[in-house]
């Protein structure tokens, strides 16, 4: 069975915690100017390596889930647009930035300084995780005050 990833369950909230933690975490890299060990959490690290994933994916030729790839894509399309001056004028501009925070999302697995090449990366990619945050929240409070009513799943009898 696979594990499909529905595009209408996946939206900016999923992601909204791992972005809020990530933005703090590359403050903390970008004001040392290097990265330390344990600066991103394990489970955080996983979550934004597996966004950037699905979000490469996407550039390709045929994602492995498309629905999930798409959507991500999407979702970092929406947080780039919303984070970097000037605003990326066409895909290839727009793959440029999303490949070069995948590639910083690696980066971070390895101790020492930065250049200074990779500090405005890491600023860059705090901007666009503190933006994918906000969107998260802001779709999270929509759907509480639209009242949408659980899904019939977790209803008990």
């Amino acid at each position: 069975m696979s594990q499909t990833i529905s595009v209408g369950v996946v939206g900016p909230s999923y992601w909204s915690y791992m972005a809020g933690l990530m933005a703090k975490s590359l403050d903390l890299v970008v004001g040392a100017r290097r990265v330390e060990p344990n600066q991103v959490p394990s489970g955080v690290y996983e979550d934004a390596r597996k966004f950037f994933e699905l979000v490469i994916e996407a550039t390709g030729p045929l994602p492995a889930n498309p629905p999930a790839s798409l959507n991500a894509y999407r979702i970092a399309a929406d947080a780039v647009r919303g984070s970097v001056s000037p605003v990326p004028k066409d895909r290839k501009e727009l793959r440029e930035h999303l490949t070069a925070y995948g590639s910083f999302i690696e980066r971070l697995t390895h101790e020492g300084p930065l250049s200074n090449l990779e500090v405005a990366t890491a600023e860059r990619l705090r901007k666009f995780f503190a933006r994918l945050k906000r969107e998260g929240q802001a779709e999270a409070y929509e759907r509480r005050i639209m009242f949408e009513p659980p899904p019939l799943g977790n209803l008990r009898s």
